[in-house]
């Protein structure tokens, strides 16, 4: 085990490591953000703006090929194509111009389906400038579990991935949804295009269909402040989980626990080093569970960068982690049990001696974690002690165990509870107001 402790790690790599040193927390931004008086489109107006010139947001390259069928195919390429700060507040203007009032106003529900990537933050964001309810929709269900939620929270707009756009189309077709917005688009690949001129002719007159790029080639104009709201503290997001246990149920987050994401100083409570250390880190969680939310915009918020999993099944994990070379590591039980499964294949090879399980150890450490972590957390699940002993082995650190702690939910709606509030909720897309606060405080998890 390593004598080096967190400072003397801190300054070694500060020292040796220019990426690692340029990511490092601005004192000025972060303090900007803690203003009082800021409202959320505000507070992220002030983290994009104000780390402009630093990286973002990175999405691993491709090549466009041809393969054995004649067919052209993205083929993955061994690194990561990255936009920054000032160009993703470029491209959240261009669709925040593109739909307000057309067809988005404030209160208005949106329902997102995709995996974590570049387009899906882009749309993401450019809700919290438009006052709109962001609804992200779970991918690992069918259209037909969907339904129930884009029936209940009734979306102005469908955001969907290329790779959804099926479940996409049926549930705009099953429902008053105007407009489907289509991201991840790739209009060189052959499936892609064809999918996209499949999804038009099923749509036709009924709902209008236009892609990202479409939008992102329109001039943008400074953006306007979000209309006034009824409401100081309006609805922002609604997480809704997969009904596996019964009827989904649907978590609502105010405006101002989703700008507690973009406040470091906000997520100091369960993790130290947030707003204090440079932010590398690996998105692949998705966009429908808080804890993916929170590596993601926490990231941005301290003027770190971000890289997304190239495939939502995570064949691609372990080579995406090693380009990344992150230095945290927020993962879940699932992915920890991934590297000791990789542990486990490399010592199969090795006759595993104690000497050789510590060179396998320290080359994971090195060269597939990128050997320049300062903090790790695990989150989601529980996670077992026999785990945890050996992923702070690997790791030669304390992992700080993040499950149970409460983000701050407003309050918890299900199925069981919508008759008292029904009403609201279909007055609501009409109205322009939001789903009504009349819960009470979700348990702690």
């Amino acid at each position: 085990m390593s004598n080096e402790n967190f400072d003397d790690r801190l300054a070694r790599l500060y020292a040796t490591d220019p990426e690692f040193a340029a990511a490092r927390p601005d004192p000025a931004v972060v303090a900007a953000v803690n203003e009082p008086g800021l409202t959320l489109p505000d507070i992220v107006r002030t983290v994009l703006t104000g780390y402009a010139d630093r990286p973002a947001l990175g999405a691993r390259a491709v090549e466009f090929v041809t393969d054995e069928t004649g067919r052209t195919v993205a083929e993955l390429q061994p690194r990561f194509e990255t936009i920054t700060h000032g160009q993703l507040w470029e491209r959240v203007r261009r669709v925040a111009d593109a739909w307000r009032a057309n067809p988005v106003h404030p209160g208005d529900r949106v329902a997102l389906l995709g995996f974590t990537s570049v387009d899906y933050t882009v749309v993401d964001i450019a809700l919290t400038q438009l006052g709109a309810v962001s609804v992200p929709l779970q991918t690992s269900v069918s259209a037909a579990a969907l339904a129930p939620i884009v029936a209940e929270t009734e979306p102005v707009l469908i955001a969907a991935s290329i790779d959804y756009l099926d479940d996409a189309v049926e549930l705009a077709l099953g429902s008053d949804v105007v407009r489907l917005a289509v991201f991840d688009y790739r209009p060189q690949v052959d499936d892609q295009r064809d999918a996209l001129v499949v999804a038009t002719a099923r749509l036709g007159d009924r709902v209008t269909i236009e892609t990202l790029d479409d939008l992102l080639v329109r001039p943008a104009s400074t953006v306007e402040p979000v209309a006034v709201q009824e409401e100081s503290d309006p609805l922002s997001l609604l997480i809704y989980t997969s009904g596996s246990t019964g009827a989904p149920k649907g978590a609502m987050y105010p405006a101002s626990k989703v700008a507690d994401i973009w406040r470091p100083a906000a997520n100091s409570h369960w993790d130290e080093s947030q707003g204090v250390v440079p932010s590398v880190v690996l998105s692949f969680m998705p966009m429908s569970h808080v804890m993916g939310r929170g590596i993601l915009y926490s990231a941005l918020a301290s003027g770190g960068s971000v890289n997304f999993a190239a495939r939502a099944d995570l064949s691609t994990f372990l080579e995406d982690l090693a380009l990344t070379r992150p230095t945290q590591l927020n993962f879940v039980p699932r992915i920890w049990d991934m590297l000791f499964g990789e542990y486990q294949s490399r010592i199969a090879h090795t006759g595993a001696t104690d000497a050789e399980k510590e060179a396998v150890l320290a080359d994971m450490r090195q060269n597939l974690l990128g050997g320049r972590f300062v903090s790790a957390l695990t989150g989601s699940a529980p996670i077992s002690p026999e785990l945890k002993a050996w992923v702070e082995k690997l790791l030669d650190m304390h992992l700080l165990e993040g499950y149970g702690l409460d983000r701050g939910r407003r309050g918890v709606r299900g199925r069981q509870d919508r008759s008292a509030a029904g009403a609201g909720v279909q007055a609501g897309r009409r109205a322009r107001t939001r789903l009504p606060p009349d819960r009470p405080p979700a348990p702690a998890r």
